[in-house]
């Protein structure tokens, strides 16, 4: 009776409805012919009632009668053993006793008010430094940033209340690196994702290359939630497999074992094989393999398929609409993770139900209150209060609290809105700290081992740097990273190769100082402390500063990069990523920006500075916004504001 709801598609069957919840089977009349419900309590509201009313009866008797089910006792059902671990589940095998029956009930429950996030969505509880994994319904723990960094862009986490998390069961914890090769007792194996792939032997790992170094003693438990895959021989050529493109039509393949699989769209590497480079080959390296199937985007990825408007999610390798933008922004989505694929791609993808935000789910827009006592995010930010704003010339209409316009070639401020608010840098501090290292002979053919412990930043609000102890990067890279992602441990890394970084700071600020700066100091390297002080007529300086170091004003002009690390540990040697100023990768402009960097913390808003040039006459300005509170459409009030520009000076 439980499929009645949804009989006929989404409109619930009347009769079958009005008999639903009954006990007893309906029965013909005998007048009739006609299926008839024998009793009073036809009726679906009735049936409810009377249901409330049985399970009243198993609270009031559960003690009384011994045939009743209860937990913890064991009862033979069905010709299976069951422990309900719950009154609930004792009523329902009470009530409904068979093994089918409930498992009905529990499926329906699931579909319609269990689970909200689909499997491979990243979350964490507002207020926590946790980091999970839906998969199968159940949430799992990363133990470290880098068992996270190493399968999944951390950008993809969302933040949820506490109460969210909790309606998810606990699932394995993920402790390990993916792609790590492991060594419990006397086997060997490499980690992929969920599964364990055993070496033939510990001969087969050296002659794979492995270095001893590389391997890491872990124990059985460690190990149990793995799954065992295809084992490893000398044989295998490339035991994570290979990605090729071939030269005759630029066609994208992934080669593992003796199969190839199509890869429909180049934005499935980024999403599937950031570990892995792309080698082109001629179509005889086809030869002799079997086709597979059509590579699938990992769960949890949101993509947009060209032609068609609606954004659906990834789950389980079929595409799930988002219902609607309300529903997009209820679920803490960004609009930034959104993939552009082809229609190839989306074909590929069977539809399959859509996304909704279900009645009583704690959505991200319940959540501020739970986190920072009745304080919406937006209200962190720190604000000029409306009867002190200050304007410099034509006032520009914006929300963003304060913008500086000024004159590139002469340093002249054209227009500005409370210029001399003193507000958190957020990671423009970043600009200082390269202006410093350059200053101080940063060997940029130099590298840094990256050490967990002295370098990482475990928040994961912040961008993390997918490293792993041991893994030495050149130095020339870790600044693009530090630059052009805003990776704070970057920052870090190459500090720790000039001085302390309690030295370093103190000779910033003496910097700072001797140009006159008396609102701006700084706190660390990277701009994550909230008491990171400057204000928009003071950055200018820091900026214009930074901008005479022709290394420093190059790196923020970069628009992507791509490096592999000189030293790697985790099978993941690939790194790449574009400017996090999104406004460069924009065309059709009236101006290019030459130089930019982005910030942003709950307390300081967004906060972007850059170097533009009018297309029109090649003229340059520094546009500097700070305290922007829409951080959802964090770029469209500075490009309009710099549009705005080019037509007034």
């Amino acid at each position: 009776g439980l499929g009645n709801i949804t009989a006929y598609g989404s409109t619930p069957w009347k009769h079958g409805l009005d008999i639903d919840l009954k006990k007893g089977d309906p029965v013909p009349s005998p007048a009739t012919g006609k299926v008839v419900f024998a009793g009073n309590n036809k009726g679906f509201g009735k049936q409810v009632d009377s249901a409330a009313g049985i399970m009243r009866w198993y609270y009031d008797n559960v003690n009384k009668e011994n045939w009743i089910k209860r937990p913890p006792l064991s009862y033979s059902v069905d010709g299976q053993f069951i422990t309900p671990t719950s009154y609930a589940t004792g009523f329902l095998y009470t009530y409904t006793p068979h093994i089918q029956g409930n498992k009905n009930f529990w499926t329906l429950w699931q579909s319609w008010f269990d689970q909200v996030y689909p499997d491979g969505t990243l979350l964490k509880a507002g207020g926590g430094s946790n980091v999970y994994i839906l998969q199968d319904g159940k949430k799992r723990k990363f133990a470290s940033m880098t068992a996270l960094a190493t399968r999944y862009d951390p950008k993809q986490i969302i933040t949820v209340p506490s109460s969210e998390l909790s309606r998810y069961d606990l699932g394995a914890e993920i402790s390990l690196p993916n792609y790590a090769i492991v060594k419990s007792g006397s086997s060997y194996y490499l980690l992929d994702y969920d599964t364990k792939r055993p070496f033939a032997s510990s001969d087969t790992v050296s002659d794979l290359g492995y270095h001893p170094d590389e391997i890491l003693d872990v124990t059985n438990a460690e190990l149990s939630s793995y799954k065992t895959g295809t084992q490893i021989s000398t044989a295998t050529a490339n035991p994570l497999g290979e990605v090729i493109k071939l030269q005759e039509n630029n066609s994208l393949y992934y080669l593992q074992e003796n199969q190839y699989f199509p890869i429909y769209d180049e934005a499935i590497l980024d999403t599937n094989f950031q570990h892995l480079s792309v080698t082109s080959v001629k179509i005889s390296k086809l030869e002799g393999l079997v086709q597979g199937p059509p590579v699938k985007i990992k769960d949890g990825t949101l993509i947009l398929v060209e032609g068609d408007s609606k954004v659906y999610v990834i789950e389980k390798e079929k595409k799930r609409h988002i219902a609607s933008e309300d529903v997009f922004n209820g679920l803490g989505y960004d609009w930034d993770n959104i993939i552009t694929v082809n229609e190839f791609t989306g074909i590929a993808h069977e539809t399959n139900e859509p996304m909704y935000l279900r009645a009583g789910v704690t959505t991200i827009a319940d959540l501020a209150p739970q986190i920072i006592e009745e304080q919406s995010i937006s209200d962190l930010m720190v604000r000029t209060p409306m009867d002190q704003y200050e304007f410099i010339g034509t006032a520009f209409e914006t929300p963003i609290d304060t913008y500086l316009i000024a004159d590139y070639a002469t340093g002249d401020i054209l227009a500005g809105k409370n210029i001399d608010t003193v507000r958190p840098t957020a990671s423009l501090a970043k600009v200082m700290t390269a202006y410093r290292l350059m200053k101080e002979g940063l060997n940029l053919n130099g590298s840094v081992t990256y050490n967990e412990a002295a370098h990482a930043i475990n928040d994961s609000d912040f961008v993390q740097y997918r490293l792993v102890d041991g893994e030495r990067v050149l130095n020339k890279h870790i600044l693009e990273a530090t630059l052009i992602s805003s990776i704070n441990a970057g920052a870090r890394m190459l500090v720790s190769s000039i001085s302390t970084e309690e030295a370093f700071i103190t000779r910033m600020n003496e910097q700072l100082a001797a140009w006159g700066l008396i609102q701006t100091n700084l706190k660390d390297v990277y701009g994550g402390a909230v008491k990171n002080d400057t204000t928009a007529r003071e950055y200018l300086t820091i900026f214009l500063n930074a901008l005479s170091n022709t290394t420093v004003k190059a790196y923020m002009g970069k628009i992507s990069y791509i490096y592999k690390e000189i030293k790697d540990l985790d099978g993941l040697p690939n790194h790449s990523d574009t400017h996090s100023n999104k406004i460069m990768h924009e065309s059709d402009l009236s101006f290019s920006i030459l130089a930019s960097k982005t910030g942003y913390l709950h307390e300081s808003g967004d906060n972007l500075t850059m170097l533009v040039q009018r297309v029109a006459d090649g003229k340059k300005f520094v546009i500097i916004t700070l305290g922007n509170p829409d951080h959802s459409n964090r770029f469209a009030e500075p490009k309009a504001l710099s549009e705005w520009t080019m037509t007034n000076f």
